[in-house]
């Protein structure tokens, strides 16, 4: 009987995992309209984004939604620079961003200006 009982686990954790996946698998008409407001700069490339981008920038929304309205308007000026750059200049950003030794929110933002201003 145990057996059994970690199998059905394992296959509802599996269908947890499936279906969280195919949620954020969605065409941008499919958001909800919080999740389309929050994230308004990224609608003419949403559909070109990776799934697990997507994912990422949906999981934002609540970040996005506590944030007071000078600091929303700054995420998503960045939202839109990142809309407007190339998939291989996203690439060059997140390597970036990951070989940063100190990975804080202030060294973030100074590999973001640098490479705007250098790109």
């Amino acid at each position: 009987m145990r057996p059994l009982s970690i199998m059905m686990m394992t296959l509802g954790l599996s269908f947890i995992s499936l279906f969280s996946v195919t949620a954020y698998a969605q065409s941008w008409d499919d958001l909800d309209a919080n999740s389309q407001a929050m994230l308004r700069p990224l609608r003419s490339t949403w559909e070109q984004i990776p799934t697990t981008q997507r994912q990422q920038w949906l999981q934002h929304v609540p970040r996005l939604q506590s944030m007071n309205s000078s600091q929303r308007d700054n995420a998503q000026e960045r939202m839109a620079e990142w809309a407007s750059l190339s998939k291989q200049q996203r690439v060059q950003v997140e390597q970036r961003l990951k070989n940063d030794a100190d990975n804080n929110a202030e060294t973030r933002n100074q590999s973001w200006t640098r490479f705007l201003h250098f790109h």
